[in-house]
């Protein structure tokens, strides 16, 4: 049964980040002078089939959904279906219409994941390639905290070469924000993160003194954080703070480039790889290793076996007696 449907409802964006993975797919269609957009009735068809199959969330992405002239369109009709869960990926920038944000908190059920890339404004702007949007993103966020969205705001944190230093900054930067929680995502290498790979995806090596900050000012300040791609030898004792663990274990995806029934599955089983190494960890069974991508640029050389006896259920780590899958 289908758990989650993920629906990219288009790839225009009014952000063109430096680790972007679908830059290059909007790039094709501009060319080829194709729309990069689904149109409302294409959106509205993939929300019915998402019900027709039984989900209980939605997730609506782009691109940047928020700039859509049918944004609210598409949230009556999101509503109507009576989904359990629903979430929105943006960066938050039309937050900083008031405007804006007296209509979208009308939708009391919906979630938003707040793209954020740095705690300096030159920095996130830089990253984004847009000037002035680290002032609309951060004034957004607090805009919609004042609005009365307390605990359906998260934040996004990509991580990469320009600003994997500042994770335990960037969490407490979060939180005085007014963000309940923040993804901190390693960069999958497609897109524009493809075209700067060595300029943008870091080896687990190097980020991995700040990562275990991050997870310390986490704890010591009680900010929900958790770590996306991030192979559980680079987690050691914090286990449960991986992502994976708490993903769906159905989720089908609907791109405009193509579709993916179970993309779980097909994340578990081809798009992340573990090396000849791994066998020897601890972790063997239960992790899921690096994305492919990472792997075709630095190899498995960073990943290093964890001793022990190899573990086949998470319940018995004691980071997640600490921090239960059901926790949060």
């Amino acid at each position: 049964m289908v758990d989650v449907v993920d629906i990219k409802v288009g790839y225009s964006c009014n952000n063109d980040c430096f680790h972007c993975v679908i830059a290059d797919k909007r790039r094709t269609l501009l060319k080829e002078e194709k729309s990069v957009d689904r149109s409302t009735k294409e959106v509205f068809a993939l929300i019915d089939e998402a019900a027709s199959d039984g989900a209980t969330s939605i997730v609506l992405t782009g691109g940047e959904i928020t700039i859509r002239r049918d944004i609210f369109e598409i949230l009556d009709h999101v509503k109507s279906k009576n989904f359990h869960h629903i979430n929105m990926q943006t960066n938050g920038r039309m937050f900083y219409y008031k405007e804006f944000v007296e209509r979208i908190i009308q939708y009391p059920n919906v979630h938003f994941t707040v793209a954020l890339h740095s705690i300096y404004e030159k920095d996130h702007d830089w990253i984004t390639g847009s000037k002035g949007s680290f002032k609309q993103t951060t004034q957004g966020i607090k805009n919609m905290k004042v609005a009365g969205v307390n605990n359906r705001i998260g934040a996004k944190f990509v991580l990469s070469k320009k600003n994997f230093n500042i994770m335990p900054d960037m969490i407490k930067f979060t939180k005085e924000l007014g963000c309940g929680s923040i993804n901190i995502a390693f960069p999958h290498a497609m897109g524009n993160a493809l075209l700067n790979f060595y300029n943008c995806i870091p080896k687990y090596s190097e980020i991995h003194e700040s990562l275990t900050k991050a997870i310390n000012v986490s704890k010591e300040i009680k900010q929900h954080v958790d770590f996306e791609a991030i192979p559980l030898c680079y987690l050691q004792e914090n286990e449960a703070y991986a992502s994976e663990f708490r993903m769906s274990d159905h989720t089908k995806l609907r791109d405009l480039s193509h579709s993916d029934e179970n993309y779980t599955k097909t994340r578990k089983t081809t798009a992340k790889l573990k090396g000849p190494q791994c066998k020897e960890c601890k972790y063997f069974l239960i992790c899921e290793g690096p994305w492919d991508d990472y792997v075709h640029g630095y190899g498995f050389e960073d990943l290093v076996p964890v001793k022990g006896k190899q573990i086949t259920n998470i319940n018995e780590l004691p980071s997640f007696k600490e921090r239960a899958i059901n926790g949060y």
